[in-house]
């Protein structure tokens, strides 16, 4: 994935540009208060750096050799939030059933699509609608 590629997900996604913060070609013009991605000149290679801006520091800085990782670093963490403020906004979440929390927070089509793709991101959304770690291993059997 490249940032070019990162940029049209994060489009097809929905994600605001002032949310997320590319190196200064895609999304917001300044990388204050947003997820950002730069690329920088290592001392023998190419760097690229995910971290969070806030008041001028910055917070949980990783940094990858291949745009690649980079990129898909970035695209799980946006990905993660989006799904943690659907969850947020869900009463009664821990009287449902995992198909119920799915259903109701607008997750089920997402969910099914990575049980098949991408196991770790369908792992990830049964982890933020609260369901427990042996149950977590039934379904994504």
């Amino acid at each position: 994935m490249t940032v070019e590629e990162l940029n049209n997900e994060l489009k097809s996604l929905g994600v605001s540009d002032n949310r997320y913060y590319l190196n200064g070609l895609y999304g917001s013009t300044n990388d204050d208060n947003k997820i950002a991605l730069t690329i920088k000149k290592g001392k023998y290679l190419i760097e690229y750096e995910v971290y969070y801006r806030e008041r001028g520091e910055r917070y949980s800085s990783q940094t990858f050799a291949t745009e690649k990782e980079a990129c898909e670093y970035l695209l799980n963490s946006i990905q993660e939030e989006l799904t943690i403020e659907k969850v947020q906004q869900i009463i009664g979440l821990d009287g449902m059933t995992v198909n119920e929390r799915l259903y109701v927070t607008g997750l089920i089509d997402e969910f099914d699509k990575a049980k098949k793709k991408n196991k770790a991101r369908a792992a990830q959304i049964l982890r933020i609608l609260r369901v427990d770690v042996p149950s977590i291993k039934k379904i994504l059997k």
